[in-house]
């Protein structure tokens, strides 16, 4: 179905889809603009197809889900004018928000870290399966950022503000089974 640098998708059988993310020439996945430039195609194509389509697995092919976006593609994309920033982000929520938005079930299979983007890509899926020994949380708080793609949002609305508040505020990953026992993981395996 589609095959990039970052992803591909694969028709599984009885309707179902599986994204996933392999970063090539990297021993992660890492939200860098390639990765979502694939991504926003991947859910263009997914759709158009919805029609066709019963269900969205989400899964990584690295000993990681995703480790969140890249850091050094900030200099740059810091660099803009106000309004260029503003719509950088912008188009990042737009795309989480189409992927939240598909008219299947979508699941987010979650092993090793998901952090910062990549624990909001993971929010942006119906359900979210983890590891037993995979780690979520939106860390960019100890860079001096806040989560930018709807994260904040997705985690209050899952654990309440005031736990989602305690994790956006110290940046400290969390193991499964605590995400599990505060709702913000469907199931750990």
């Amino acid at each position: 179905m589609y095959n990039g640098k970052a992803m591909r998708l694969t028709a599984l059988e009885a309707g179902l889809v599986e994204l996933t993310l392999d970063l090539q020439d990297s021993s992660v996945n890492k939200l860098d603009s390639l990765t979502l430039g694939e991504l926003a195609e991947v859910v263009r194509l997914l759709e158009r197809h919805g029609h066709e389509i019963e269900g969205l697995l989400i899964a990584s092919a690295k000993p990681a889900f995703v480790v969140g976006a890249d850091i050094t593609e900030f200099t740059a994309a810091f660099a803009r004018s106000e309004s260029e920033v503003v719509e950088w982000i912008r188009q990042g929520q737009l795309l989480f928000g189409a992927l939240e938005a598909l008219p299947f079930p979508t699941v987010a299979a979650v092993n090793g870290l998901a952090l910062g983007g990549g624990f909001e890509l993971a929010l942006a899926a119906d359900f979210r399966v983890l590891a037993a020994d995979a780690r979520i949380g939106l860390p960019e708080v100890t860079l001096g950022l806040c989560p930018g793609w709807g994260g904040t949002v997705r985690l209050s609305r899952l654990i309440g503000a005031e736990a989602a508040l305690d994790w956006m505020l110290a940046g400290k990953p969390q193991a499964a089974a605590r995400a599990l026992e505060l709702g913000a993981v469907d199931r750990v395996v």
